[in-house]
């Protein structure tokens, strides 16, 4: 049905870095230990010891329906809300530093604290995230924007120092209005997702983060709107290929959340101009602007119920292949 299952053999620790496996190479200036490649075939207790954390490394056997703790800590762990490295966390950090990311990740959602020594190489190596994957933290990113604590992550992160490696942009407007009015957007979205009011869209968090950053450059106060001008479009434009660097978004995540903030004004107008419902982003959109006005501290029962989206386009009936003759005619 809908359920999925991710299956993967059970790893073992690489010797070395991994960088000669399958004829990877070691790219310059890269950390010592920092591993490339990990896809040295284990035991259940050889892949425990190779993971991260010790709440990230509990396996469950569904034959005997017990829990295997290999490292003996996660379970006491999970119920102290401790994150704990594996072994040497300074070496954990090195070999991987995306992990840094997900302690972090692990502090914000469920309200876990950092064990000392985890928290002093958490610190201490802090630089090494610019020489993680770029894919893997973008795809952090997403899961961190769609996710309904993403503004508890970006306070984490920012309290800990990594979002001026990870997010500068945001770090650079962290104390001011701009962030407070950023913050309360995304606050806004993140509970209706959480209440189930709307859906965890990727782009709609985008756009969200977006809005308050579009104001400014289009001279509106907070909570106020743009014109639809050419203006406005480069503006919006320009806020959404900067926001997120060094990261990089997905392009049809940005193109998504364009449309969405595109359509602000036209929402603002009584009627709706026509053809409105059929655009692309269009449900999207209309729960920006109740994200927008409800943190404004307006009443939910005062915002206009928008009608729902038309369907626009036309779907042919696919014809059947013929499938390909070969070159004998066969």
């Amino acid at each position: 049905g809908r359920e999925l299952f991710e299956v993967s053999t059970f790893r073992r620790a690489p010797e070395g870095n991994g960088a000669d496996e399958r004829g990877i190479k070691e790219p310059q200036n890269a950390p010592e230990h920092l591993i490339f490649s990990d896809n040295a075939f284990g035991t259940a207790h050889e892949d425990a010891w190779r993971r991260d954390f010790t709440v990230n490394a509990l396996f469950y056997d569904p034959l005997r329906e017990e829990i295997l703790d290999y490292t003996a800590q996660g379970l006491a762990d999970i119920e102290a809300h401790v994150v704990r490295a594996i072994g040497d966390p300074s070496l954990r950090f090195e070999e991987d530093p995306v992990r840094i990311l997900r302690a972090l990740k692990l502090v914000a959602q469920f309200d876990f604290a950092l064990d000392a020594a985890t928290e002093n190489a958490l610190f201490a190596k802090m630089p090494l995230i610019c020489h993680a994957a770029p894919s893997r933290l973008a795809l952090e990113l997403e899961k961190i924007l769609q996710s309904c604590y993403g503004d508890r992550h970006l306070q984490i992160f920012h309290d800990y120092g990594l979002l001026e490696y990870l997010l500068p942009e945001f770090e650079s407007i962290w104390g001011t209005p701009l962030h407070q009015h950023m913050m309360k957007l995304f606050f806004e979205r993140n509970c209706r997702v959480d209440e189930g009011a709307y859906r965890a869209s990727l782009s709609l968090g985008v756009a969200t983060l977006a809005v308050a950053f579009v104001e400014k450059l289009c001279g509106s106060a907070p909570g106020g709107l743009w014109q639809q001008t050419p203006e406005a479009r480069a503006a919006i434009r320009a806020v959404l290929d900067k926001l997120f660097k060094p990261q990089s978004m997905m392009m049809k995540v940005n193109v998504a959340a364009e449309r969405i903030l595109l359509m602000q004004p036209e929402l603002e107008k009584a009627p709706l101009p026509r053809g409105l419902q059929r655009q692309r982003a269009y449900a999207h959109a209309c729960e920006l602007y109740r994200i927008r006005h409800l943190a404004c501290g307006e009443d939910a029962a005062a915002l206009p119920d928008f009608p729902p989206p038309e369907e626009d386009r036309e779907y042919r009936k696919e014809r059947p292949r013929r499938r390909r003759k070969d070159r004998a005619g066969k």
